[in-house]
């Protein structure tokens, strides 16, 4: 198989069984640090939905307005930068691994 399967790297019931389903399947598995901000592209998504939500100091008088809003803002985000953020995961790996786990410019 090509390519590899990533997972937070964190202690679970099932762990056993887990990688014994991962060696039974021959899938290659990349070590993923726990907390790792630099692996995870979803948190500056997040933030760009935050702001698209929040803009201009925004306020909801109601959860099921606030609801209503944050699927709409997500409908807006722009595909390229998505996108971005998708190819942006190569480079990503490399530098964490370059660290040594460590923190990186992301």
């Amino acid at each position: 198989m090509d390519g590899y399967f990533s997972r937070i790297m964190s202690l679970c019931i099932g762990l056993k069984v887990t990688e014994a389903w991962f060696i039974a399947n021959n899938i290659n598995v990349m070590s993923w640090p726990a907390r790792s901000p630099d692996l995870n592209p979803i948190e500056n998504v997040w933030g760009v939905l935050a702001r698209a939500v929040y803009a201009g100091c925004r306020q909801y008088n109601t959860v099921d307005d606030l609801k209503t809003a944050v699927p709409e803002e997500w409908s807006k985000l722009d595909r390229k930068y998505l996108y971005g953020l998708v190819k942006s995961m190569h480079k990503r790996c490399l530098d964490v691994i370059e660290a040594g786990g460590g923190n990186t410019s992301y």
